[in-house]
């Protein structure tokens, strides 16, 4: 019964990811984010100890954080795609166009991710 109820789930996760739009967007997400992990270690030696990154907080020390905190653009990244690829993955049988949208999400997170990371190592190099 158990083992009968884990290959329908790797049945149906194997039909979401046959998916064009599905696989689709997961794949530019991981080519993004590997993007972001690649660009990060090639100039990660060029950066100073303190980088600017909590620009909510008011102008001037609280803006700074260590550089090794930059590692957590890439990381949320990757955790918001999980977590909506499993979202979608349970949902995409009943409500197609959220699954859809949270994957979507996802990219556009990601690409603003990458877009604010490239920003700030520029800025701080």
């Amino acid at each position: 019964m158990f083992f009968q109820k884990i290959s329908i789930f790797l049945s149906t996760l194997g039909k979401f990811w046959q998916n064009r739009v599905y696989s689709l967007f997961f794949r530019w997400n991981i080519f993004l984010i590997s993007i972001q992990f690649l660009y990060l270690f090639y100039s990660y030696s060029k950066l100073p100890d303190l980088i600017p990154l909590y620009y909510s907080e008011p102008w001037g020390e609280p803006w700074l954080a260590p550089s090794h905190m930059i590692f957590l653009l890439p990381a949320f990244s990757l955790i918001i795609i999980l977590i909506n690829s499993i979202i979608a993955m349970v949902i995409h049988h009943q409500w197609s166009l959220l699954a859809k949208l949270l994957l979507a999400f996802s990219l556009i997170f990601t690409l603003l991710t990458l877009v604010s990371l490239f920003q700030i190592i520029n800025l701080a190099t």
